[in-house]
């Protein structure tokens, strides 16, 4: 059996027993530890199955009994509950896979109060159980455990307490006498006179970037608010091109200061005034404020001046409180025409951006309160391509790779990696510069760097180069270990994961894509909780992945605290928390472990867009137009255009209609079924005598998971229908 498969059934049976938990009205604390192990049958029986015949999944819970969401409270005082459940997992035979018939656990049977299996818990139940001399047996003879199949939750009442995952043995017995062993928590450790607990409980969140606003901006600005910050240039934050951007002076906490928003308007000479002298200019006033304050929020609006939309540029002075030209303070000049990104959260200056009207509708900042309390456990895969744009910074691993291992989709003559000595496993010194000459301007040096480690690189100006070069030297000797160059201004593809002999695209930023990279930075929260009357004393917080979070801790009695921290992730993962303390009124009684676990999971990647290479064949659509209904809908295709498909009356749902014909190999509209080669160079299609002609010769894209091409204008949009798939001329 693979590990991913055991990983997926693990996580099923979790799922399992928490669902049944809240069928049963549990409240939320959980039990009070658990596990889980895979027992596997070991010896195999001839001509039927080789081992493991079976496997079996076990999980385990523990409940004190004071323990409120306890599944089967005890009749007795003071008795835990131990809860289990199996799950046949299958084995390695196409034959016969033998089913579990039974299951033992070995235990003190004098400290065994009852056992049995949970009313109402779903799963097969057990035919039988008995408390045997060193043993609780559970019989499944009238029915076996199949393949597949769970057991019912089955219990064991005792006052003992747990210990270790070795000290109680656990037996399964499957049919043609094929028993499997393997050990488990159980009732073991007398119970100290003041029973103590510590419990944790685990939250894994993705530190989401912060929202880079600004590249929503969509249609044209008609209207746009601020606030007054105060805060001056140094404060700007905006993905606007530099050259589009400037800030002049600076408002330093000035306060009050008068607020101008104008556009400029250049009105040349007519020919009464002659094309000599100087241009006059007009200004357009969008806002005109006095005795604004810090956080006062001031709204330009292109109706203020009689005009449409703002135009393509606007100025912002402030001044001091009385308001004259002398006084100004501050001039910020920014973009606004959609060309550039310009969204609410975009800093300019002392102003920041707070809400913004086009001509397509109005955004404003999320309030964090809602937007940023979630906790996303979840990492998101962007999909290529991922270089757009231009590079503002880039993320590379160190792998300690030679030169053999370069991977990427870079013209071969735009890449080159070379290896002067054989890669060491000692920290090295790694040196970027903006060219493939040694004689480039260094724009990273930084040493030691060791295997797995992460350089990020910054360069000097807004951007990359179109050439980075890198050298690998010993961080020791400062010998060389290897050099190289690779392309880096998006017009060649640069993707996560590219590797360029022994660096790896980690991550980086550009102006059109954003930020990605192939892992992402995970808060782990540990939520430590003493219920104990006493203090507990020498609490430690331990991660089996992370290694110890805290030690030496002290918490006070019936409080909780909580630790921190961070881990880069780059596949799902599952951590196991484990705390352990003393408590009691001399810090002396050692106190039961708690444990909890949280996983962090990594998005499927959306399938990747088929783009058309050749002639369109065949075609499948989606509409995705206004609702119509009892329309006749033709496909007309220009290499058959006398035998058009037709499909009526029908209704068209925008978004959800899609039609399709047996006749037509469950395609739209399929070449080859009327004898053609493809479609030929458009696709007519009619409703109701209306006509749209759709583009299908491959000169214009023609792609899956988009609108279809219209022939003219060429390749834009329909608005109408939408490709699911298609087929390519053979």
């Amino acid at each position: 059996m693979t590990m991913m498969k055991r990983f997926r059934l693990i996580r099923q049976l979790s799922l399992a027993v928490i669902a049944f938990a809240m069928a049963e009205g549990v409240a939320h604390a959980g039990p009070d530890d658990s596990g889980y192990v895979v027992i596997d049958e070991d010896t195999g029986f001839p001509n039927v199955c080789d081992a493991p015949c079976y496997s079996i999944g076990k999980s385990f819970e523990f409940w004190l009994h004071d323990n409120l969401d306890n599944p089967e409270v005890s009749t007795f005082a003071d008795n835990h509950t131990y809860v289990y459940r199996l799950e046949h997992l299958g084995g390695d035979s196409t034959i016969f896979v033998p089913g579990l018939i039974g299951f033992t656990l070995d235990v003190d049977d004098t400290k065994v109060t009852a056992a049995g299996h949970i009313t109402g818990s779903t799963g097969i139940a057990p035919s039988a159980t008995q408390i045997l001399t060193g043993r609780v047996q559970w019989d499944f003879l009238t029915a076996p455990i199949a393949d597949g199949e769970t057991s019912a939750l089955l219990y064991i009442h005792s006052p003992l307490l747990p210990g270790l995952t070795t000290d109680n043995i656990v037996g399964t017995h499957g049919q043609l006498s094929l028993d499997a062993s393997g050990t488990c928590k159980g009732p073991f450790v007398a119970p100290p006179n003041d029973v103590c607990s510590l419990q944790v409980d685990k939250s894994a969140c993705v530190v989401q970037p912060p929202d880079v606003p600004g590249d929503t901006c969509q249609g044209k600005v008609k209207s746009f608010c601020f606030e007054y910050t105060g805060l001056g240039c140094a404060a700007s934050s905006n993905l606007q091109n530099p050259k589009k951007v400037r800030c002049i002076g600076g408002a330093a906490g000035e306060d009050p200061v008068s607020i101008i928003v104008v556009g400029k308007k250049k009105k040349r000479w007519g020919w009464k005034r002659g094309w000599w002298g100087k241009k006059k200019r007009k200004k357009t006033v969008f806002a005109s404020e006095s005795q604004v304050h810090v956080g006062d929020i001031i709204c330009a609006d292109a109706a203020n001046a009689g005009k449409h939309t703002v135009g393509s540029q606007v100025y912002v002075k402030i001044s001091n409180g009385t308001g004259g030209h002398h006084d100004i303070l501050e001039i910020d000049k920014f973009h606004t025409s959609c060309s550039q990104p310009f969204d609410p959260g975009n800093q300019f200056g002392s102003l920041l951006m707070t809400s913004i009207t086009t001509t397509v509708g109005t955004n404003t900042i999320p309030d964090p309160e809602v937007d940023g309390s979630e906790c996303i456990s979840e990492i998101d895969v962007v999909p290529g391509p991922h270089c757009e744009g231009k590079v503002t910074s880039l993320s590379l691993r160190y792998t300690g790779s030679d030169c053999a291992s370069t991977m990427h989709s870079q013209n071969a003559t735009k890449v080159g990696c070379w290896d002067a000595a054989v890669p060491t496993a000692n920290p090295v010194r790694v040196i970027v510069g903006d060219s493939a000459s040694s004689s480039s301007n260094w724009i990273l040096d930084q040493s030691p760097v060791a295997g797995g480690e992460i350089v990020v690189v910054i360069p000097a100006g807004s951007q990359l180069k179109a050439v980075t070069g890198f050298w690998i030297k010993d961080a020791v000797t400062g010998a060389l270990i290897q050099d190289g160059f690779f392309h880096t201004s998006c017009s060649q593809q640069l993707n996560l994961g590219d590797q360029i002999g022994s660096l790896q695209v980690f991550g980086m930023t550009t102006t059109n894509g954003g930020t990605v990279a192939l892992g992402s930075d995970v808060e782990y929260t540990y939520t430590v909780t003493n219920p104990n009357p006493d203090q507990a004393v020498n609490v430690s917080v331990d991660d089996d992945l992370l290694g110890n979070i805290a030690s030496g801790e002290t918490i006070p009695a019936n409080s909780s605290v909580d630790f921190t921290t961070n881990a880069l992730i780059e596949i799902e993962t599952t951590n196991i928390a484990t705390v352990t303390g003393n408590a009691g009124p001399a810090g002396t009684t050692v106190c039961m472990e708690g444990t909890n676990s949280a996983t962090i999971t990594v998005a499927e990647p959306p399938d990747e867009p088929t783009v058309c290479t050749k002639k369109i064949a065949s075609v499948l659509f989606r509409y995705s137009g206004p609702d119509r209904y009892g329309v006749t809908v033709e496909f007309i295709a220009k290499s058959f255009k006398n035998d058009p498909v037709v499909y009526g009356p029908v209704d068209l749902i925008g978004g959800v209609t899609v039609l399709s014909s047996a006749a037509e190999n469950g395609y739209t509209i399929d070449g080859t079924a009327h004898g053609e080669t493809d479609l030929g160079s458009k696709l007519t299609v009619r409703i109701n005598g209306c006509d749209e002609i759709l583009h299908t010769s491959c000169s214009a894209p023609f792609a899956t998971d988009a609108p279809a091409p219209l022939n003219n204008p060429k390749g834009a949009p329909s608005s109408l229908w939408f490709v699911l798939d298609f087929a390519q001329k053979q």
